[in-house]
């Protein structure tokens, strides 16, 4: 099969000549897969050989061969990633520069001989479905989304390359899709890999990411295997990303990624599982709307962050062709106004009362309809410096 890592970074590049020149370059062609089963490598016995399709978490799969829409749970359960309380902090005197550890430097995430059995995670993407299409209901529509593995996996990855850099230290060599491990009971770990304090900066900390960028879409594209099909059109694959993670992404890839910007990248909304986004956004909801309009200060960043969220013009129309939405758009007491505040008040109500109408899929249909929307929420509130006084980081598990 090739390198798939090295495929994506060439088809990264090539997408940035695309972009800087406006001309049309080919895209590489890879090779057959061949149909041979992969497992995972015997860790902890001579017979050691997981099941195709096996589900990595703590609790027990149903009995369906692959997850259905609507059945993806979080399975693993995170701790809260707060600094002890012992570390002394220190205050930044730049956005860039590297300041005493907020968060503990987890040595049990490099785990090179475990008791516990492991699965590559290449093995583990080709056996599991990591970008899953669902029906957008009230729709003709359909929709493609990560799955909650997926998500917390980029997360568990992202919390450890954040860790080992609150405590001033950095990849010794760009991650691999080799270097990803999975348990049976959900975790995630990394094998063949050091960490140094060695020339250690914030362009080590962008170079850490950047790779880690690679590595999840890698893992997604090995995954999408029978959907994308060969040729391997890179544009195709790009597109069936959903808009938040395409966007967490991009900032993983960003050139003036700051040590700030890791508890956004922790902390993206892309992340969350589906179970949990109605939470947040009422959590969000309250602190822009109620929190933030206290004070004169306080109503100073509640108008910039409602000045950066998406579908200004057109979030009402999609409401209404939505027979699902639509419900609570007509016939109410107040109408709704094309405004941004408005939008946020519908968000509101449903998910305040989505049993009133026996919907309890409506948050998947909230956020196939409108993908951006908690994703700026939380970008927005990050960038007027709010969003670590809320408990997003406690949101995740």
């Amino acid at each position: 099969m090739g390198n798939i890592l090295e495929r994506v970074k060439e088809e990264e590049e090539e997408e940035t000549c695309v972009a800087q020149s406006g001309k049309e370059y080919a895209f590489h062609e890879g090779h057959e897969r061949g149909h041979s089963r992969y497992y995972c490598r015997p860790t902890s016995g001579p017979s050691y050989r997981p099941l195709p399709q096996q589900h990595y978490g703590g609790d027990k799969p149903a009995a369906a061969s692959r997850p259905r829409p609507h059945q993806q749970t979080l399975r693993h359960e995170y701790r809260s990633m707060a600094g002890d309380r012992n570390i002394e902090h220190m205050q930044r005197r730049s956005a860039n520069r590297v300041v005493a550890p907020r968060y503990p430097c987890n040595n049990e995430d490099i785990d090179e001989s475990s008791a516990e059995g492991l699965c590559s995670a290449e093995s583990y993407a080709k056996e599991s479905e990591m970008l899953i299409q669902v029906k957008v209901l009230g729709t003709n529509k359909t929709f493609w989304r990560l799955s909650d593995e997926a998500t917390r996996i980029s997360r568990k990855l992202a919390l450890i390359l954040r860790n080992h850099h609150s405590v001033g230290k950095r990849l010794t060599a760009p991650l691999q899709v080799s270097n990803v491990w999975i348990g049976s009971s959900g975790c995630v770990k990394l094998r063949g890999v050091s960490f140094t304090d060695k020339h250690f900066g914030i362009k080590c900390v962008r170079d850490d990411y950047k790779d880690l960028s690679r590595v999840l879409l890698a893992l997604i594209r090995i995954s999408s295997w029978d959907i994308t099909k060969f040729p391997w059109d890179y544009k195709k694959f790009l597109a069936l990303l959903p808009p938040d993670y395409k966007e967490f992404l991009k900032l993983l890839k960003r050139n003036t990624l700051t040590m700030n910007d890791e508890f956004l990248i922790v902390n993206n909304s892309a992340l969350l599982p589906m179970t949990n986004r109605t939470e947040v956004f009422l959590m969000l909801y309250d602190r822009i709307v109620t929190y933030l309009g206290r004070e004169q200060a306080g109503r100073k960043k509640k108008e910039t962050i409602l000045s950066g969220l998406p579908y200004k013009n057109d979030w009402l129309d999609t409401a209404i062709a939505n027979e699902q939405i639509k419900q609570w758009v007509v016939n109410v007491k107040k109408q709704y106004e094309v405004t941004q505040l408005d939008q946020l008040r519908l968000n509101r109500n449903v998910r305040s009362h989505m049993h009133q109408y026996n919907d309890d899929n409506i948050e998947e249909i909230l956020y196939c309809e409108w993908p951006k929307l908690l994703m700026d929420m939380v970008k927005m509130l990050h960038v007027v410096g709010e969003l670590e006084g809320t408990d997003i980081q406690n949101k995740f598990g």
